[in-house]
C-alpha cells in the first residue's frame, strides 16, 4: 500500500531539512514518477511504520533492482505518512521537525564524504521512517529491545538506545537536559511501551578514550555517565569515520592533528592499536 497522505513537496523539504545543495536532487526524486523499485521500498516502509521489527531486507531482484536513490525516493514521499503518524501520537510538531531533520543531516554528511548527492545511511533511516528513533534536545533516543545482555535488563524490556546526531557538542548541561526530556516523552507517547533504562554504543565508550582524555572534558564527562557492560568489540574505522568523515585507512599521514581528539584518535593507530566500540547503560530518571 502506497501512502495516501500528500504534502506539498517543498514542505517536506523543509520537515527533512534538505540543504540548498541537495534540493534540486531531491526534487527531481519526489516529483518524478515513483518506479517499481520506489514502490517496493514504500511497500515496505508502510508495513514497518510503528513496527518493532528494525531488520532491512535486501529489496529486488537482478531483473528489479532496488539501490540508493529508490531507498532516498520513497523516504521523501513517504514522509507525510510518516509525519501523520506522528500526529496520531500527538508527537509535538518541533520534536517532529528535530527528528526528521537527521535526512538532511545524512544527505549533508554525504556530500561531504562522497562530493555527491546521496545517503549511504538510507539502511539506518529505516529506524527514523519506522517511528522508532526521537531527537530530544542534544540527542536521539531509539526505542527497542535489547540484543545483548544488559544487567538488570529483562531481555524482553524497552530500553532508549543513545544516539549523538552531528554538531552541538557534548556540553553536560546539554546533555542532561536531553536526557531529562527522555523518560516523559516516551511515558506520554509510548505508554504501551515503558522504558527505565537507555544504551550507549560508540566508540566514545572505548576505554582507552576515557584513559586519555582530559578527565574533564565533554566527552569524558558524557562517557562516564554510563555503566559498563559486555566486551568491548573492534571497530577499527569508526573513530576515523566520525572524528575526520573518512573510512580510509591508508592515507591517515595526511590527516589533521589540531585537537587533542584528533591526535588521540591517530596516535592509537599509530602505535598499532585498534579503536573499539564500548557499551553502557544508565538508568532514566
Amino acid at each position: 500500500m502506497t501512502p495516501r497522505t500528500t504534502l506539498n513537496p517543498h514542505l517536506v523539504l523543509g520537515y527533512l531539512n534538505i540543504a540548498p545543495e541537495d534540493r534540486s536532487e531531491s526534487l527531481a526524486l519526489l516529483e518524478g514518477a515513483a518506479t517499481p523499485a520506489v514502490a517496493q521500498v514504500l511497500e515496505h516502509l508502510s508495513a514497518r511504520l510503528g513496527s518493532a521489527d528494525a531488520s532491512v531486507p535486501e529489496l529486488g531482484t537482478d531483473e528489479l533492482p532496488v539501490g540508493e536513490f529508490d531507498w532516498i525516493s520513497a523516504m521523501l514521499r513517504f514522509t507525510p505518512e510518516l509525519l501523520a503518524w506522528h500526529a496520531g501520537r500527538n508527537i509535538p510538531e518541533e520534536i517532529s521537525r528535530a527528528t526528521l531533520a537527521d535526512v538532511g543531516r545524512n544527505m549533508a554528511i554525504n556530500r561531504r564524504v562522497h562530493h555527491r548527492f546521496g545517503m549511504d545511511t538510507y539502511k539506518w533511516m529505516n529506524h527514523l521512517f519506522s517511528g522508532r528513533i526521537y531527537q530530544l534536545g542534544r540527542l536521539q533516543y531509539l526505542i527497542h529491545q535489547p540484543v545483548a545482555a544488559i544487567p538488570g535488563v529483562a531481555s524482553e524490556e524497552w530500553i532508549l538506545g543513545i544516539h549523538i546526531p552531528e554538531g552541538g557538542g557534548l556540553a553536560t548541561g546539554t546533555v542532561q537536559n536531553s536526557l531529562s526530556l527522555a523518560a516523559p516523552f516516551f511515558a506520554e507517547h509510548f505508554p504501551e511501551q515503558p522504558v527505565a533504562t537507555a544504551n550507549c554504543e560508540s566508540w566514545l565508550l572505548d576505554p582507552y578514550l576515557a584513559e586519555h582524555l582530559d578527565p574533564a572534558s565533554n566527552i569524558a564527562q558524557f562517557a562516564g555517565l554510563f555503566t559498563p557492560y559486555g566486551s568491548p568489540r573492534n571497530e577499527p574505522t569508526d573513530a576515523i569515520y566520525f572524528t575526520f568523515r573518512t573510512r580510509r585507512m591508508d592515507n591517515l599521514h595526511s590527516l589533521p592533528r589540531a585537537t587533542a581528539l584528533q591526535r588521540i584518535v591517530l596516535e592509537r593507530i599509530d602505535a598499532g592499536g585498534v579503536w573499539q566500540l564500548g557499551q553502557g547503560h544508565l538508568t532514566l530518571r
